[in-house]
């Protein structure tokens, strides 16, 4: 009899653990298609580290993984390959490649489009809203345990937990969308101000 149930237990956790992967990838096609339906977005973001918050700002973002981040003190920007880091108090410049390993870096085309075919994804509810679960396959060498994306009606990510491989937990928050609204090209280019101290790392 012992036998007979830990093996119907085993059937059910299988087809809710399908069910749900099933789901995740369902609903992840969704929130797919909805940002290949826009052409540009911006935002208003905080950004937290263990629940304590330090950052908050504006993010402006545009096809082709062009990004710009205003924040109080600094302004970060990408067109895609370069990345600008301005400090406004000390002057400085930081101009780098574009890279995914740097943790200044971030992107939402990553967790929707690379890191889902590199982890499992499942569906759960928080608070009336859908939130998508990421955990990476032990072969991905992704730099994080797990990462949680919530999403509302809108099919627009609201939030992002990313629980690092030492156990420290990123938020992310998004909240006053503004969708296609033709942004320009300059807004994802730099130019250092006179006087400025430029270190440019590209090689």
């Amino acid at each position: 009899m012992k036998s007979i149930l830990k093996t119907i237990v085993m059937i059910l956790v299988l087809v809710f653990s399908v069910s749900a992967q099933d789901k995740g990838k369902d609903f992840l096609d969704a929130v797919q298609k909805k940002y290949k339906s826009i052409n540009d977005l911006s935002a208003e973001f905080k950004q937290s580290m263990n629940e304590k918050a330090s950052l908050n700002g504006k993010i402006f973002y545009s096809k082709g993984n062009k990004l710009r981040l205003e924040l109080k003190n600094s302004t970060i920007i990408s067109d895609g390959t370069i990345f600008w880091n301005y400090n406004k108090g000390q002057k400085k410049v930081v101009i780098n490649n574009t890279s995914s390993s740097d943790p200044s870096f971030f992107s939402t085309d990553k967790f929707l489009y690379d890191y889902p075919s590199k982890s499992s994804v499942t569906l759960e509810n928080d608070d009336n809203h859908n939130v998508l679960v990421l955990i990476p396959q032990k072969e991905s060498n992704l730099n994080f345990k797990k990462a949680k994306i919530w999403v509302n009606e809108d099919y627009l990510i609201i939030r992002i937990s990313i629980e690092n491989l030492s156990g420290t937990i990123l938020n992310l928050q998004f909240s006053s969308y503004k969708l296609n609204q033709n942004l320009p090209e300059s807004m994802f280019i730099f130019s250092p101000p006179e006087g400025a101290n430029v270190i440019d790392l590209r090689k």
